[in-house]
């Protein structure tokens, strides 16, 4: 299954409910014959790309980050609610970065708001910049593969 997950560049970005419809409202009818999930959250939650993630890169030092490692800087930051803070300091070259920085070798993201298109066929070329005009705030798209 191929999920869209629309998601703002800026993690903390949240609009106000009159804007939250109106971005949602545009999606649904980008995608009218998909199925259509949104939430949104007081801290940022990670958006996954599936089955697709292959590693995550240090931006620092371009350093192989190892998922046990990651699982652990993922683990300290998370708590009931989500993201407390994105701030971590990398266990390769021991500098401070950010969860979101990190280069994941299968694009990733963290947000407060998010809408997932189930199965679309083809993303309409001024959908980012039309949320973007609506939202006032830039966005972004995770595609997200699960296999089984």
């Amino acid at each position: 299954m191929i999920i869209l997950k629309i998601v703002p560049q800026d993690p903390y970005a949240l609009p106000d409910e009159v804007t939250y419809r109106r971005v949602v409202n545009h999606i649904v009818k980008a995608f009218p014959r998909c199925e259509i999930a949104e939430g949104l959250s007081d801290l940022p939650q990670f958006v996954d790309c599936g089955d697709d993630l292959e590693g995550v890169v240090c931006p620092l030092c371009g350093a192989d980050i190892d998922s046990d490692d990651w699982s652990i800087l993922m683990d300290a930051s998370y708590d009931e609610e989500g993201f407390s803070s994105l701030k971590i300091t990398t266990p390769c070259c021991h500098k401070p970065s950010t969860l979101n920085a990190l280069e994941y070798q299968a694009p990733c993201a963290f947000s407060c708001f998010e809408v997932d298109v189930a199965e679309p066929k083809k993303i309409p070329p001024t959908l980012l910049k039309d949320l973007e005009a609506i939202a006032g705030f830039p966005f972004q798209t995770i595609v997200a593969e699960y296999k089984d």
